[in-house]
């Protein structure tokens, strides 16, 4: 696993962007603080980093945080805005803090890009180690 040269530089409008999977990542969390007015569904939002999977195939994607030291890592997963005024539509999270989970599994149809949100609820330390593949 590599750690991103910039993570403070993964925002939601310049998301990070993962075209192969399997993919593995540790973030360091201290070089991540969460903007101003990030979504947030699930939990607040203390740091985050975003990723921009795809294009994908019809399958599942799957997005684990298993190995993370905070105790609060989450992950959410959305689908990008159409339009420069829209907001991306959210399909899901997971943490251990919101449902007991490190991991979240999603459909994804051909063709699909989903934007990975990853980071914490209220820790400021810590790694997020990220694992994101995808299954038939």
């Amino acid at each position: 696993m590599t750690r991103a040269a910039r993570t403070s530089d993964a925002r939601l409008n310049r998301p990070r962007m993962i075209h192969d999977l399997p993919f593995a990542e540790t973030i360091d969390v201290a070089d991540a603080e969460a903007a101003v007015g990030e979504p947030s569904p699930c939990l607040p939002a203390a740091t985050s980093v975003w990723y921009l999977l795809g294009p994908l195939r019809s399958g599942t994607l799957i997005v684990d945080l298993t190995g993370s030291t905070p105790d609060d890592p989450v992950v959410r997963v959305y689908r990008p805005p159409r339009s420069a005024a829209a907001e991306p539509e959210f399909l899901g999270c997971a943490s251990p803090v919101w449902n007991g989970r490190h991991s979240l599994e999603l459909p994804v149809l051909d063709d699909d890009e989903l934007l990975a949100q990853i980071g914490t609820s209220e820790s400021r330390r810590g790694t997020i180690v990220v694992r994101a593949e995808f299954r038939n």
